[in-house]
């Protein structure tokens, strides 16, 4: 019998990083549909909220969405359509624009944090210790630059 060519005990870690992503990210995004609201849609939202100052440059929000410039500049003008984010001029480019959150956005986002807090609470706070969320965090951090170095080409 042919042993794997890649054993157990080396994907294993890899393996239960992407299941609980996808399972986590399936349960965000049931509790977007449970208002009615597109997943990168709300993620979006989540984005520019979460964003120092309330706004974030496309440019800025495609590499925290993972997804292309032009994807999330499509996203952008769908939610601007919706009366959700708005386009404001980036005061540091004038060339460029920032998103930000409208009254009907913030109201989306309100609408949604009991959903995502549940998701939160279940997942991970029912799951984890105040130190061991912390540890979590520290661990992804790591994973994910790691991660960046290797997509970018400069780890090998």
């Amino acid at each position: 019998m042919a042993t794997a060519v890649l054993p157990v005990e080396v994907l294993r870690p890899s393996g239960a990083l992407l299941a609980a992503n996808v399972v986590l990210r399936r349960c965000f995004d049931d509790a977007a549909a449970a208002i009615g609201t597109d997943p990168t849609t709300m993620d979006l939202l989540v984005r520019v909220d979460q964003a120092a100052d309330q706004r974030l440059r496309v440019v800025d929000l495609s590499r925290q969405l993972l997804l292309s410039p032009s994807h999330v500049s499509r996203r952008v003008e769908r939610a601007v359509a919706e009366g959700l984010v708005e386009r404001l001029p980036d005061p540091d480019d004038r060339r460029a624009s920032l998103v930000a959150l409208t009254a009907a956005g913030r109201a989306q986002l309100e609408a949604f944090a009991p959903y995502a807090r549940r998701v939160i609470d279940e997942t991970i706070g029912g799951q984890l210790d105040a130190v061991e969320i912390e540890q979590l965090v520290t661990l992804l951090g790591r994973i994910e630059t790691a991660a960046t170095r290797l997509a970018s080409g400069s780890a090998h």
